[in-house]
């Protein structure tokens, strides 16, 4: 995989000298989630023994490649899944409140009245922690510009398993020509975000 050239000459690896397996850390990125989700597939598939070894092979022979979450952007907001567990607890906690108040006989129910209680105060402890959700995915999304703009200069060898900047390119916080670990790439891109 050679890299698509940027502001002219693509600078090799400062550690192996090489650029056939550099990429952008967009690319290397996009790269380690989709070689992720296939595993997962592979993992996962219920299918014959043999399109799963066909699988494992395809996933295995592909560049090594940093997971996904050491070239990340921004942190996680959680918010969509925050989201589903608040609607979750309510639906639980008022189902089960309506079902004990069905039912004929309330003396046997005393099971899904503590069921539904503890729903309830799930409910109101997702509640109480929604503003400070919304406060982090506000945090995230004011920074993401500052961090991107960093994060699409950084270069990564997938043979070295480090990150790199082109000569002129090196942002506040990085040696220039100094390869970097993935996570102190990260660190240099969510400082630049305000992430932490």
């Amino acid at each position: 995989m050679v890299a698509e050239e940027h502001y002219g000459q693509l600078t090799p690896c400062p550690r192996c000298g090489y650029s056939d397996s550099v990429l952008g850390v967009p690319a290397a990125y996009a790269a380690a989630r989709s070689t992720e989700a296939a595993a997962r597939v592979v993992r996962d598939d219920e299918a014959s023994h043999a399109r799963r070894h066909a699988a494992r092979a395809v996933v295995r022979s592909a560049l090594p490649i940093v997971p996904a979450n050491e070239l990340a952007l921004a942190p996680t907001s959680f918010f969509p899944e925050f989201g589903w567990g608040v609607v979750f607890f309510g639906v639980v906690a008022v189902g089960a409140l309506a079902i004990y108040q069905l039912a004929a006989d309330h003396s046997g129910d005393f099971t899904l009245l503590v069921v539904s209680a503890v729903a309830g105060l799930l409910f109101m402890l997702c509640i109480s922690q929604l503003p400070r959700a919304l406060a982090r995915h506000q945090k995230i999304k004011a920074g993401k510009s500052s961090a991107e703009a960093i994060w699409r200069l950084g270069w990564y060898c997938c043979r070295c398993a480090i990150v790199y900047f082109q000569a002129g390119e090196d942002p506040v916080g990085s040696t220039p020509g100094q390869p970097l670990t993935p996570a102190q790439f990260k660190r240099i891109v969510w400082t630049a975000g305000r992430y932490g």
